[in-house]
């Protein structure tokens, strides 16, 4: 079957703070036996959502639980743990970053109109939900319009937009909103980042705490600061777009381009606070101001504006449509660049 080969041992994950009270939701409904046989558990980047649903998927496959979560040391446990549960099934691209295709979604029928190995419910992890095409799409519908006996989809998005209505009606939904930035801060703290990177690093994540530690890095950090003067010197007039998109098209790890076009949107998004409020920012985030054309309420339409291509650009690259890098980025820049022209 086309689907991608589960590590050799998966921890089974702990929950995060802000995960509690999905997860009683969910559990209550379990064990009252009215568990959804479609779950589309979604939000934002860096909420542990994926992580989420493996926790799920071990409650359900667990002999004995323990205080409503898997127990970790039944033989179910050990199977999920090891990667050979014959009750679970990981569909993921077979790339990073690539599409989930339709062979591997037309795939999932003989796993889904077999007699479970354990006695149990299956369970099929489906991830990025947002990466199937218009096919792969179609062929995951028939299955859920006709669901077989005690088989639990968990489709897991980011992007829930990019999924057919058709498929989102289907599921009972799971929504991820952002922690409040005080509970993020504890549990940031609590990883031994200090205050100050904590705070600028969660600013800059949307709230999502996972993606905020990642982007505390020392080198995600150095990554992210090239960006940002390569953007500013694109405002200054010191560089050339067309130049530009071509130094950043495949951005150096740990970073990817849907994350420095995230950060971009935090920026456009503090400029326009900034600028709606009277108030002071960054101090990157005042120079560019300085710099931007307009005043008044045009000004804000024109920075929302911007905020929504980019916001459609990210869109473009999680849904597996496979978007031209180097132009995205080109038609991006330029646009950047005329803003304070």
């Amino acid at each position: 079957m086309a689907v991608s080969e589960a590590p050799e041992h998966i921890p089974i994950p702990s929950l995060l703070p802000w995960q509690t009270e999905q997860w009683q939701r969910l559990g209550t409904q379990w064990r009252a036996g009215r568990c959804p046989h479609a779950l589309l558990i979604s939000g934002q980047p860096g909420l542990g959502k994926r992580a989420f649903a493996e926790a799920f998927s071990a409650l359900v496959l667990c002999e004995q639980p323990r205080e409503g979560q898997a127990c970790g040391s039944c033989k179910d446990c050990h199977l999920w743990q090891a990667g050979s549960h014959p009750d679970f099934l990981r569909v993921e691209p077979e790339k990073e970053g690539g599409p989930l295709k339709v062979e591997q979604i037309r795939q999932l029928g003989d796993f889904v109109s077999r007699t479970s190995g354990r006695g149990g419910a299956r369970l099929v992890w489906l991830a990025p939900a947002e990466a199937m095409n218009i096919n792969a799409a179609n062929a995951l519908l028939k299955n859920l319009e006709e669901p077989a006996a005690s088989v639990i989809f968990l489709l897991v998005s980011d992007s829930p937009a990019g999924l057919l209505p058709t498929i989102r009606s289907r599921c009972q939904s799971v929504v991820f909103p952002p922690p409040s930035e005080e509970m993020a801060l504890q549990w940031l703290r609590a990883s031994d980042l200090e205050e100050d990177s904590a705070t600028r690093a969660l600013a800059l994540a949307g709230g999502a705490p996972l993606l905020a530690a990642q982007l505390a890095d020392p080198k995600c950090e150095e990554i992210r600061e090239r960006f940002l003067q390569e953007l500013v010197a694109l405002a200054q007039g010191s560089a050339r777009a067309v130049t530009a998109a071509g130094r950043w098209e495949a951005p150096p790890e740990p970073t990817d381009l849907g994350q420095l076009i995230q950060f971009w949107q935090q920026w456009v998004a503090q400029m326009a606070r900034v600028r709606s409020c009277d108030a002071t920012g960054d101090a990157q985030v005042m120079a560019l101001l300085q710099r931007f054309s307009g005043a008044g309420r045009a000004s804000l339409r024109t920075l929302f504006g911007f905020y929504d291509h980019l916001l459609q650009a990210r869109m473009g690259l999680a849904s597996g449509a496979n978007p031209n890098r180097r132009l995205l980025l080109e038609e991006l820049m330029i646009r950047w660049a005329r803003l304070f022209g």
